[in-house]
């Protein structure tokens, strides 16, 4: 048995788009149920994504034990239990409305994150179809934001802390070179979780940090801390976590930075790494 087959795992941060999820998003028969006997034998299992908690899919949040989630690439953490949110790391609005000036001048659909829930001006909710955006994931911006005539007045309004800044580019040399520029900018973070879009936080904000943060709240230390990942976004978590694993379908980076390399997210390969690490027991049917 090597040192990481070795070790005690108590808490798991599961990335979902491209991870946790089949490409078709749907969370396989298999992977419930071993998710289900982590959370009944007391390993905390827990979404860690990009996505708010009104993007979390009812069949995720129906996950017998579950607790926790990690929303918006670590912006925050909810306790399902008790409706809380115990911990945040968010864009002040102030500063938000200079970086939607920034954005403005980038070819690209953008949109942000605040009080749960996506937000999209009308002028691009009503044209995603010229952002090159995969069909898959256009349903999602569409059944996860709410449309409105003015992003800039909304958080004057509202003064509520960003979550994030999500942007999509139907040109990659568009995408390529607003992220050079982008990660100039010294008070956030830019990262991916597809290949035409960017994600901005704040510059303290990131999986790993609030996956950490999480571990600290409950008591469980970096090395029992386990972390699955395919996108950018997910880097930060896999360096962080005691265990770092990356998809077989993940970008190379993470690859690079992972402990262990599973199968990819069609084929199940969070519940093969969790059955290895945590020595579950549970076959797949048939």
């Amino acid at each position: 048995m090597t040192e990481a087959e070795d070790r005690r795992i108590r808490l798991i941060g599961l990335d979902l788009d491209g991870t946790t999820l089949t490409s078709d998003k749907k969370l396989t028969d298999h992977t419930r149920e071993v998710l289900e006997a982590c959370l009944a034998g007391g390993i905390q299992v827990l979404p860690t994504t990009g996505r708010t908690q009104a993007a979390i899919p009812d069949f995720l949040k129906g996950i017998k034990g579950l607790r926790y989630m990690i929303l918006s690439n670590g912006a925050k953490i909810c306790d399902l239990a008790t409706g809380e949110e115990i911990y945040s790391d968010c864009i002040p609005w102030e500063r938000a409305l200079t970086l939607a000036d920034e954005l403005e001048q980038y070819q690209t659909y953008y949109d942000f994150y605040a009080l749960g829930r996506g937000w999209s001006e009308r002028r691009f909710f009503d044209h995603l179809d010229r952002f090159n955006i995969e069909a898959h994931i256009e349903t999602l911006v569409r059944t996860s934001r709410t449309p409105i005539d003015d992003m800039r007045q909304w958080i004057r309004e509202n003064q509520a802390s960003i979550e994030k800044f999500s942007m999509f580019f139907a040109s990659p040399e568009h995408r390529f070179s607003a992220w050079e520029k982008l990660k100039e900018i010294p008070d956030v973070l830019v990262t991916s979780s597809v290949p035409n879009n960017l994600e901005i936080n704040y510059h303290t904000c990131n999986k790993g940090n609030a996956l950490l943060g999480l571990g600290k709240i409950l008591g469980i230390p970096r090395e029992e801390i386990m972390a699955c990942g395919d996108g950018t976004n997910d880097l930060a978590m896999i360096k962080a976590a005691g265990l770092g694993v990356a998809m077989e379908n993940a970008d190379p980076v993470v690859k690079e930075a992972a402990d262990y390399i599973t199968l990819s997210n069609d084929e199940e390969g969070v519940a093969a790494a969790i059955c290895k690490f945590c020595h579950l027991d549970i076959s797949i049917p048939g």
